[in-house]
């Protein structure tokens, strides 16, 4: 029996899902906790849902200061924690699986003795990361999330009574202190896109993308845009939709936005309309949900993205071209990492905002020559959700 733990946001449920369902094929019991708004995503995969207590924090609402997220996670596991403890124990799980991010697990399996493995929709955050990660930001940002996030880390740090490290928080290897450490990481990334260390002392276990063999989808009607989508967490700046949607235009492209609903939606799809009847011939459509982005992605010559492991993978596995523009410091590491290994194009620092950079940037993305066949091998190789499920069966059938 496992209990599974997921992070509020669909860059790091949906990556899990192949996974659940794989073991409940395998004949496992799954009870996975997550946020009531992912109760539908959690349920497809076969597994049982409990939804997670309410805490303070708007998950359509982000905050990319890395001291405050922290503060987050530490708050929000102080009142997780508490009230889940005696319902895991209950269940008498033999093992936790749960997204590294989700720290109210890291305690429960601590307390109960249970082992766990973590999941990572991410770059590893080791060391050559993070600094890479801060170069990215810069010294002004840094400066900025050391003045606004220390009071709000302060204030957790202490009402948790240090119950954990900042470190800790986010499961930075060789930080286990507290806690202790999982038995493995599933790291949904190829090897050959991390930085620096590819283990370090957590057995770690590159599987790539995780795909639902099971789901199928038509390619859509209408086809040959250029579709823009910065994400379940990122997608909360409007002048940053605004800035692509004129980019594509001005590229010679119609338009498919998927904008969600954090940002001006009125603005979009007014903005839209303007652009439409700027230029004749071309379509520009402002959608705020879609059921399926595979769909959208099929339909595409390009895709305008953050650099979202998601949207990477199936921009991969379609073999669309891609302008990368990163929103936070581990999408912008992972866009430089994807441009060196011919993924795709990323959009130079600072010029997110620049319609006449995106345009650019599309024309090279459109330019730049791919070898799919090399690239789609490489993912191939790391074998998925099935190399996950085997991993996971393999720890519970040594007992660990």
């Amino acid at each position: 029996m496992i209990v599974v733990f997921a992070t509020p946001a669909m860059g790091h449920t949906k990556p899990m899902i192949p996974i659940l369902a794989g073991l409940v094929a395998n004949g496992c019991r799954i009870v996975c906790f997550g946020h009531k708004a992912f109760e539908g995503v959690i349920r497809s995969s076969g597994a049982e849902f409990r939804a997670y207590p309410d805490v303070a924090y708007n998950i359509d609402a982000p905050d990319f200061n890395l001291l405050r997220m922290g503060a987050d996670l530490i708050q929000a596991s102080e009142i997780i924690y508490p009230q889940l403890l005696p319902q895991v124990a209950e269940l008498h799980p033999n093992l936790i699986l749960q997204d590294f991010m989700a720290l109210w697990a890291s305690r429960i399996g601590t307390t109960l003795d249970i082992a766990r493995i973590h999941t990572v929709p991410t770059l590893v955050f080791n060391r050559p990361t993070q600094r890479k990660m801060r170069k990215e930001d810069g010294i002004a940002k840094l400066a900025k999330d050391v003045f606004y996030g220390s009071p709000a880390l302060a204030r957790a740090l202490v009402r948790s009574r240090f119950a954990v490290s900042i470190q800790e928080a986010y499961g930075v290897e060789r930080s286990w202190r507290r806690l202790r450490p999982p038995i493995a990481e599933l790291v949904f990334n190829i090897k050959e896109l991390q930085v620096g260390d590819l283990e370090a002392g957590v057995p770690r276990h590159y599987i790539g993308p995780t795909i639902n063999e099971a789901r199928h989808h038509e390619p859509p009607a209408a086809r040959g845009y250029a579709l823009i989508t910065f994400g379940t967490l990122s997608n909360n700046e409007t002048g940053r939709f605004e800035a692509a949607m004129r980019g594509a235009v001005m590229g010679g492209f119609s338009v498919v936005v998927q904008c969600g609903r954090k940002v001006n939606l009125d603005h979009l799809q007014k903005l839209a309309k303007t652009l439409a009847a700027e230029h004749p011939g071309k379509t520009v459509t402002v959608l705020d949900s879609v059921t399926d982005m595979e769909v959208l992605i099929m339909g595409a010559d390009v895709v305008i993205h953050h650099a979202g492991m998601a949207t990477t993978w199936e921009t991969v596995r379609y073999a669309k071209p891609a302008l990368f523009i990163p929103t936070i410091a581990d999408q912008k590491v992972f866009a430089s990492q994807l441009e060196k290994r011919g993924f795709g194009v990323r959009l130079p620092r600072g010029r997110e905002f620049d319609p006449r950079a995106i345009a650019q940037g599309l024309r090279s993305a459109m330019n730049r020559h791919y070898d799919w066949p090399q690239l789609q091998g490489l993912v191939a190789r790391a074998r998925g959700a099935p190399r996950g499920v085997e991993i996971i069966l393999d720890a519970l059938r040594a007992g660990r």
